[in-house]
């Protein structure tokens, strides 16, 4: 008898408590929210693009200023968005969804931005999660950029 209240009293709370704490922080990463920062183009919505993206990740910036209509870790985007029949380019563009590598400079899950301006040899991106999560921030990098998978440009049909 003392053995099974021993037990309850100190094993159960840490079995159930992992649960708890997922399913709370589940909830708060796919609670709505507003944006920290006003849509990139004039073409998104003032509220952005609707997306299934946990907020505070750089997913979920990409999508709110991109239709984004695929799955998936940043890593798999291009193959993803390429596997939907859209585009994909090895060069910057404005308003493309760059996709970089895994691992290195970014999460094992890779790492998606949106370019915001491009020159010669370098590139502008805007995204999430990079300094600090749910931050939105701007980084210039020199072009070409090893860590780059690919980009998933606009389409014509993406704007009005």
């Amino acid at each position: 008898m003392r053995l099974a209240l021993i037990t309850a009293v100190l094993i159960l709370p840490l079995v159930a408590l992992p649960a708890v704490i997922a399913s709370t922080t589940a909830a708060l990463a796919v609670a709505p929210r507003a944006a920290p920062a006003a849509p990139l183009f004039a073409w998104v919505p003032p509220d952005g693009f609707r997306d299934q993206f946990p907020f505070g990740q750089c997913t979920w910036w990409a999508a709110y200023n991109r239709r984004v209509t695929w799955n998936g870790n940043a890593a798999d985007w291009l193959a993803n968005a390429a596997a939907l029949g859209l585009p994909t380019s090895a060069e910057p563009s404005l308003a493309a969804i760059v996709v970089y590598r895994p691992g290195g400079h970014y999460s094992p899950f890779g790492h998606v931005a949106i370019v915001i301006a491009t020159d010669a040899d370098a590139y502008t991106v805007s995204e999430m999660n990079a300094p600090g999560w749910g931050r939105v921030s701007t980084r210039d990098l020199p072009w070409p950029d090893p860590d780059v998978l690919g980009f998933i440009p606009l389409t014509a049909a993406e704007t009005p």
